[in-house]
């Protein structure tokens, strides 16, 4: 574990993975463990594609490639490459170990950075090989709740904006329900957290007009905000059952369509990237 701290935050981060396993302050841990009871990840990192291809397998150039769920940054070991007392950063490169299921060159670097209310994650992904370059990159952050005293059912997301229409979309067997959606949020800004929301999966928003996602409860104003530069798909997660935490997941990509034609090129929120560029995501926690 990589240890960072300022004066209000300490945060850990695993070389496995680039995945920030703890943010804790005023005596308080937000990050989940990983207890694998319920869940053994904490925040890992989604590239370079986001949840689940049709059949696991896509095609590019004639040939047929498979990928895991969520792509193999999570599982990779990563290089430290500067660690200070308040930030860190860790890079995967392409390699003979990520080319079978993925045949770009690219440099991915995630760097933390501990700031006055909480802490900073951005991602750098840069094309390294001499042709365009296709991918994903997403985050997958989960928060203890309860945090703030109460039950499961006292906390509630607030979407920053008015959101005109935005329904979830169903995942079911590793890809995207083609045509099968829900309307979700109360109110147009509210998508309220009981035990039973999530037993048909992971709820799927596409194209929100908010970049700030709140975790907030009924007792106090104490409250978790994920904020992002804006992102094209949203995905909100926990185990069934009342798991002990919640998923804020800002995505640039998202898992196949039921009816996809599983081309590469042709997935539905795929980035591409030119030879020698690069693309700059992330998202930033603020407790208040």
């Amino acid at each position: 574990m990589i240890a960072i701290h300022n004066a209000a935050w300490s945060a850990r981060i695993s070389e496995t993975g680039a995945e920030l396993k703890s943010l804790h302050g005023a005596g308080r841990e937000y990050i989940w463990s990983g207890d694998p009871a319920w869940w053994n990840g904490s925040a890992p990192v989604l590239f370079p594609v986001i949840g689940g291809l049709k059949g696991g397998r896509y095609s590019w150039n004639g040939s047929t490639y498979e990928l895991p769920s969520h792509g193999f940054a999570r599982v990779s070991p990563f290089t430290v490459t500067r660690v200070t007392d308040d930030s860190a950063e860790l890079t995967l490169l392409s390699s003979p170990a990520t080319r079978p299921g993925y045949p770009f060159e690219f440099a991915l670097r995630v760097s933390f950075q501990l700031e006055r209310a909480g802490i900073a994650v951005r991602y750098d992904v840069t094309n390294t090989g001499p042709s365009r370059m296709h991918f994903s990159i997403g985050s997958h952050p989960a928060f203890v709740i309860p945090f703030a005293g109460g039950a499961l059912e006292n906390y509630y997301v607030l979407f920053e904006q008015e959101e005109e229409d935005l329904p979830r979309w169903f995942f079911k067997d590793g890809v995207i329900v083609a045509g099968r959606t829900e309307e979700a949020l109360e109110n147009r800004r509210v998508l309220s957290i009981t035990r039973q929301c999530f037993d048909q999966g992971i709820m799927i928003f596409k194209h929100p007009r908010s970049r700030e996602f709140t975790i907030a409860n009924s007792l106090n104003s104490h409250a978790i905000r994920v904020s992002t530069e804006g992102v094209p798909y949203l995905g909100v997660w926990s185990k069934p059952g009342g798991a002990p935490f919640l998923c804020i997941e800002p995505w640039h990509g998202i898992p196949d369509m039921s009816d996809t034609s599983g081309a590469l090129a042709d997935k539905e929120g795929i980035l591409s990237l030119d030879a020698g560029a690069t693309f700059t995501t992330g998202y930033r926690v603020e407790i208040s």
